[in-house]
Formats: structure tokens, C-alpha cells, sequence
């Protein structure tokens, strides 16, 4: 009767382990979906003092945002209890290593990973730009549809719509608090023939296209 009760309490004490994890994980995951919306806010308005003004704010704000969502997928990946399928989890792996490269491809264009003195408030078309509008927010997508598959975290594969749905509405919020805003005609033009999230077959055609003219006599 002891060894029961003490396998109770036990059971008792891991469950509210996990509990408060998982609201730790989407407290700060939430957090940092907060941040990173200010920042977008924000960073309209900082672009009067300057590219400079801008990469710093975007170091700030931007970089907390990210840490949180960072730290709250990572508590609500480790809760358990999680799914054994080897085979989902390897194409989970494959896709979490694609929208990295996707993420640090994207930011390489138009993004703070460059030095303050390269860095532009240009508007940015070239590259994967050509193809997608916000190929970061689709990174991040993916980023976290390969975490849940990875891990198979039942907390992080319930909470996974919110993830996803909030980077997919981050597009809309950028675009019309900062980018439209800032760039005017020049922005709506761009968005009238380049695709949000993902490629059409259309702007795949195009630079296909000019390479075959290119290239021929």
C-alpha cells in the first residue's frame, strides 16, 4: 500500500512537471510572438533615424522575440510524453535542416546577420525575394512543422496550428505596419507579381526564361 502511494505521488509530481512546463514554453513562445510584433510596429518608425537605427532595433526587439519563441518551442518540444515513429520523426529531421537553410539563405539578402555598414533600407527583390515575398516567415513555418515531427511532442503538435497561423498573419502585419508603409507603389508593385509564402509556377518560369535567352546565339 506504501509502494502504491509512493508510485502515486511520483506520478503526481511528473504530471505537474510537465504542466508547468508546457504553460512555461507557451507563456514565453507567446511572448516572443509579442515582441517580434512590436518590433515590426516599431521599426516603421525607426527607419526616420536611419538603416543604422533600424539594425540596432532589429537586435533588440527582433532577437528578443526570437530567444522567447526560441526558449518556448524548445520547453513545449522537451514536454512530454511524445510519439515513437522513427520515420516521420527522419522526415521531420530533413525539413528542420531545410528551413534552416532557408531561414539563413533569406537573411543573407534582407536581414541583420550582415554588418550594420551593409546593411540597406532598400527594398530587397533579388535572390530567393524573386520568388517569395516572405521566405523567412515561410522558414519559420517550416521550421516548426519540423520540430513537432521531429520531436512528436504532444504539447508542441497541439499548440503547432498557433505557430504556424501566427507567422502566416506576421506577413499580413509586416506588410501593411512597415513595408507598404515605407515603400509605397514601389511595395504594391512587387506584390502584385511576386507570390506571399509560397512560388507559383510563374515565377519559377520567368528566370528560367532569361537564362535560356541568355544563353542562346
Amino acid at each position: 500500500m506504501a509502494a502504491l502511494t509512493a508510485r502515486v505521488n511520483i506520478s503526481s509530481k511528473e504530471n505537474e512537471c510537465f504542466m508547468n512546463l508546457i504553460w512555461t514554453g507557451f507563456a514565453c513562445a507567446a511572448g516572443g510572438a509579442t515582441a517580434i510584433t512590436i518590433y515590426t510596429i516599431a521599426n516603421y518608425h525607426l527607419r526616420r533615424w536611419g538603416a543604422a537605427a533600424v539594425w540596432g532595433g532589429g537586435w533588440v526587439l527582433g532577437a528578443l522575440g526570437m530567444i522567447l519563441m526560441a526558449v518556448g518551442w524548445s520547453f513545449l518540444a522537451s514536454a512530454g510524453p511524445h510519439y515513437d515513429l522513427p520515420l516521420v520523426q527522419f522526415f521531420g529531421l530533413l525539413l528542420l535542416l531545410s528551413a534552416g537553410v532557408l531561414y539563413l539563405r533569406a537573411a543573407a539578402y534582407a536581414g541583420r546577420l550582415r554588418s550594420v555598414k551593409n546593411f540597406s533600407l532598400r527594398l530587397n527583390t533579388q535572390g530567393i525575394y524573386r520568388y517569395l515575398r516572405h521566405p523567412q516567415a515561410l522558414a519559420l513555418c517550416l521550421l516548426a512543422i519540423g520540430i513537432g515531427l521531429t520531436t512528436l511532442s504532444r504539447p508542441f503538435l497541439w499548440t503547432l496550428p498557433l505557430w504556424i497561423g501566427y507567422w502566416v498573419a506576421y506577413t499580413f502585419f509586416e506588410e501593411h505596419f512597415e513595408l507598404i508603409p515605407a515603400y509605397g507603389e514601389e511595395y504594391l508593385l512587387y506584390r502584385r507579381s511576386t507570390p506571399r509564402l509560397l512560388p507559383s509556377v510563374k515565377t519559377w518560369r520567368l528566370p528560367l526564361a532569361r537564362r535560356r535567352r541568355s544563353f542562346s546565339p
